[in-house]
This record gives C-alpha cells, sequence and structure tokens, in this order.
C-alpha cells in the first residue's frame, strides 16, 4: 500500500485542492481508508492506494500531472506501508 501526501505551492484555494481531490481519485488514489474499525478519512491532501511502481517513479509521476493538469507547483511524497495503524477521530 502507498500512501500519499501532496501540498499545493503557494496560495491555493479550496477550489484548487477540491480540483486536486478529483485528479487523485481519478487516478485512483484515495482520501478514504478501509481498516479494523471501518472506513476512515485520511488527513488533508492525502491519499491511498496501490501501484506496482517504486515509490519515487510514482512520486514524479504525480507531480507531473498535478502541475500539468491542477496547480502549478507541487510537493508529492510518496510512503510505502507494509502496515498501518490509524487513530482516527
Amino acid at each position: 500500500m502507498l500512501f500519499i501526501r501532496v501540498e499545493l505551492r503557494g496560495d491555493p484555494s479550496k477550489q484548487d485542492y477540491d480540483n486536486l481531490h478529483a485528479y487523485m481519485e481519478k487516478n485512483n488514489w484515495y482520501r478514504r481508508i478501509r481498516g479494523s474499525a471501518g472506513e476512515s478519512a485520511l488527513p488533508h491532501a492525502m491519499y491511498q492506494g496501490n501501484s506496482e511502481a517504486a515509490s519515487l517513479a510514482v512520486a514524479s509521476a504525480l507531480k507531473a500531472g498535478i502541475e500539468a493538469n491542477v496547480w502549478t507547483r507541487a510537493i508529492v511524497l510518496v510512503i510505502s506501508a507494509q502496515e498501518w495503524g490509524m487513530a482516527a477521530a
């Protein structure tokens, strides 16, 4: 499983982040996660999903796509996890 955190640099609006969320979901990265306690929302601009590609390749591809389609300056962090835990609100 991969976890992705995206930060749009500068002064993005709520609509810009809504556009980011739509872009990420279109590319099979989701803001909700299912665990032993059911389904929970991830923190803002954090996504989860799966890919066979290396973490750096995923980060580079997402950064290029986000900067071409959503916002011109983004930071993309990809973390590969075999195990995870979350204390939801």
